[in-house]
């Protein structure tokens, strides 16, 4: 089972982050009426549907998750999906535009699956892509996690945790490693991003993304249980509440947008 399937029938209710970053980046992009485009990491197909809205060209979305692909499947019977991986990705010179939102940093080889981005453009194809980003990619979550692995029933256990998040130090870097795999930088930003949401709302985001990191069962190099999955994000609901003030939490993260022409 991939990290994500139990998450894929709640997906759009609970990420509330990612959904805005993928409108912001969709604005930046700026999808032409007849491109044709790839939804990479697609989730349960929100986004592919919106962009099938947008223009008449052919529509694609492709995720490792079978629970998301199932889900995009009923969803948006009329669009293309398929359960694969970036990295495994065989398109070649078929897409004016490849959308790729909050995914970079899960991705296993994200060398592998930038190459294959880039080989399913077109000549004159763009990458769009949006993810938290740089080593201090989310200052809120790391106010968080500190607390929470700091409690007995969770700290040794937690010491056999393997962080599976892709980032690089700064915004160059990111430049740098997309323009080796043979983009064009077009537009390129780390903006500091703050929301204030209800405690319910903030939970919700840490569990459409983050818990899936923190208590990911192939991310720790020992068996951990139900029991411990639940002990740890009961903890975090209670940090977040902790820290919550007047009712709200100020949720902050550092996220690349990026444009990249083929």
């Amino acid at each position: 089972m991939n990290t994500f399937d139990n998450v894929s029938g709640l997906y759009k209710e609970k990420s509330l982050v990612q959904q805005k970053a993928a409108l912001k980046l969709l604005d930046i992009l700026k999808v032409g009426s007849m491109d044709d485009a790839i939804d990479i990491a697609c989730g349960p197909g929100h986004i592919a549907g919106l962009l099938s809205k947008i223009t008449r060209g052919k529509v694609t979305g492709i995720d490792i998750s079978e629970g998301m692909i199932k889900q995009a499947k009923i969803s948006y019977p009329e669009i293309e999906f398929r359960q694969v991986a970036a990295e495994d990705m065989d398109y070649n010179n078929e897409f004016d535009i490849a959308f790729c939102n909050s995914a970079l940093m899960w991705f296993s080889d994200p060398d592998k699956a930038i190459k294959a981005i880039f080989n399913s453009l077109k000549k004159s194809g763009k990458l769009g892509l949006a993810c938290p980003a740089t080593s201090n990619w989310s200052p809120w979550f790391d106010r968080i996690i500190s607390k929470v692995v700091g409690h007995k029933e969770i700290k040794s256990i937690f010491s056999h945790w393997k962080n599976p998040w892709f980032h690089l130090p700064a915004k160059n870097d990111y430049r740098l490693f997309f323009e080796k795999h043979g983009f064009t930088t077009v537009f390129i930003n780390v903006e500091h991003e703050q929301t204030d949401y209800s405690p319910e709302e903030a939970f919700n985001v840490y569990l459409s993304g983050a818990a899936n990191g923190y208590t990911g069962r192939k991310y720790y190099d020992i068996e951990i249980d139900e029991d411990y999955i639940n002990a740890f994000n009961n903890r975090v609901k209670e940090e977040i509440q902790r820290q919550s003030k007047d009712g709200k939490v100020k949720v902050d993260f550092n996220r690349l947008y990026y444009i990249g022409g083929k």
